[in-house]
């Protein structure tokens, strides 16, 4: 009986130990990511490729990330190039965000001109002191263009004295020019993307967007025309629906997809309750964005 004893105090010795170990594995695993998420800590120009105006005029544009997760975009406001322009000078703009590590260098940027409507939702990498902004999903509202960036030497308060006079010229341009408008037609208030129509159903049912992740959401174009599905990867989670008009019937995974349980609804209620604020639509836009696809329609 004493050596059993003792024979289970080594055991449970070596479980704190492992669990020690774990710990610390657990904390340096942590430390690496954020090392890793600094690293895009500071001030980007974008290359002079991407910076030329209509006229021709060079107008660059900046980033500054900072250490809590939020991020700041301006185009200070620059004189025309070209004496024959039907243009003086060409206004700034200013916008402010929030940053978020995605791990192997990526990251996800969200972020939304401090005056205008205009709001945006994009994936951008880091290699080196090169940090590459990619462009907008097709069903965004408002369309950002992938361009290249460099890493600067500027202090966060030289920055912001450039980003106050970017944000006075923007306010200037919209008392001149009024709002900005949309890019996508299919992005306004009659919403038609099938994706984005299921991603909205799946929060409907979901009792909103919080729980769900782009990364787990499977969208399944079916064989029978017209026919999707969306869910989280389970037939329990999973919505069958169509769509024709204004409305859209699904019916449940959970109930074997029953007909008996099918259930109709506007797509105009669903965008009014999950797609009419500017928040929100860059919610569902990145979730319709980092959705998995399975296109069974060719099969």
């Amino acid at each position: 009986m004493k050596k059993y004893l003792i024979g289970l105090a080594s055991i449970l010795m070596l479980l704190v130990v492992a669990g020690c170990g774990n710990t610390k594995d657990n904390n340096q695993s942590k430390l690496q990511t954020q090392v890793q998420d600094s690293k895009i800590v500071g001030a980007y120009k974008s290359d002079d490729d991407y910076n030329e105006t209509d006229d021709g005029t060079i107008q660059p544009s900046y980033w500054y990330f900072k250490k809590d997760g939020k991020l700041l975009y301006c185009e200070p406001q620059v004189d025309s190039s070209d004496p024959n322009s039907d243009t003086d000078f060409w206004y700034g703009d200013a916008y402010r965000g929030t940053w978020k590590a995605l791990g192997d260098s990526k990251y996800q940027l969200k972020f939304h001109d401090v005056y205008d409507d205009d709001y945006y939702t994009i994936k951008a990498k880091l290699d080196g002191k090169k940090l590459i902004t990619y462009s907008t999903p097709k069903s965004a509202k408002y369309e950002w263009n992938e361009f290249t960036n460099k890493k600067i030497d500027m202090t966060y308060s030289d920055y912001i004295d450039m980003f106050d006079n970017a944000k006075k010229s923007d306010l200037e341009y919209i008392k001149e020019n009024g709002y900005y408008e949309p890019d996508s037609a299919d992005s306004n208030e009659d919403v038609t993307d099938p994706k984005t129509i299921g991603v909205l159903l799946l929060a409907s049912t979901h009792g909103g967007f919080d729980d769900l992740d782009g990364d787990d959401l499977e969208y399944m174009i079916m064989e029978k025309p017209n026919t999707y599905q969306i869910g989280l990867g389970t037939k329990s989670s999973t919505l069958n629906y169509t769509v024709d008009g204004d409305k859209v019937t699904y019916t449940d995974g959970a109930l074997d997809y029953s007909q008996d349980s099918a259930k109709t609804v506007s797509i105009k209620k669903l965008v009014d309750e999950y797609y009419s604020s500017s928040d929100d639509k860059s919610t569902i836009d990145d979730l319709v964005a980092d959705a998995n696809v399975t296109d069974f329609s060719n099969q």
